[in-house]
């Protein structure tokens, strides 16, 4: 799991004080839809013009996730926080009281093929709910990285964790 931390570089003050305004925001109900409407497709349309090297999330590792609309069948793509375990892609949501189910969660469930871009890489993979096991030996590190996570599971959120499964070799 320690593949996608880098490198420790030292960082000003003014770059912490804004990650953790960036993470006290997102936390919210404002934040959420903040990012839902106008951050999320701006960092989509940044990771893809400079294939990952720019991400409004500051050192979180964050991929673009393709999924298939399953009313549509069109692709939709979020950027989503991720781990990764050797081979596979950990991904989770959770939807806080006072939103709706992500649709991406929704359309992993009904189509699990998926595509991820990773930096300048992407990947075809198969989706899989996580167990019970899984989450108990993920849900700490994805909290690391986003801990509202933890927040809006504690006020009654509900909880999407997916395993990846690459069908294809990066």
């Amino acid at each position: 799991m320690k593949g996608n931390r880098m490198p420790a570089r030292p960082r000003s003050a003014r770059a912490r004080r804004g990650e953790g305004l960036a993470r006290r925001v997102g936390g919210s109900r404002f934040g959420v839809r903040f990012v839902g409407r106008v951050v999320s497709p701006l960092h989509r349309w940044l990771y893809r013009v400079s294939k990952g090297r720019i991400s409004l999330t500051g050192r979180s590792p964050v991929l673009l996730l393709t999924t298939t609309g399953r009313k549509t069948g069109k692709t939709r793509t979020v950027p989503v926080f991720y781990l990764r375990d050797g081979e596979r892609i950990i991904v989770c949501n959770v939807t806080p009281p006072f939103e709706r189910t992500n649709p991406w969660t929704i359309n992993l469930r009904a189509t699990p093929a998926a595509s991820v871009q990773i930096g300048d890489k992407t990947i075809e993979c198969r989706a899989r709910t996580a167990t019970d096991d899984e989450i108990a030996h993920y849900w700490m590190t994805l909290n690391e990285i986003w801990p509202a996570y933890q927040r809006f599971f504690d006020q009654g959120g509900r909880r999407s964790i997916f395993i990846l499964e690459p069908t294809t070799t990066p």
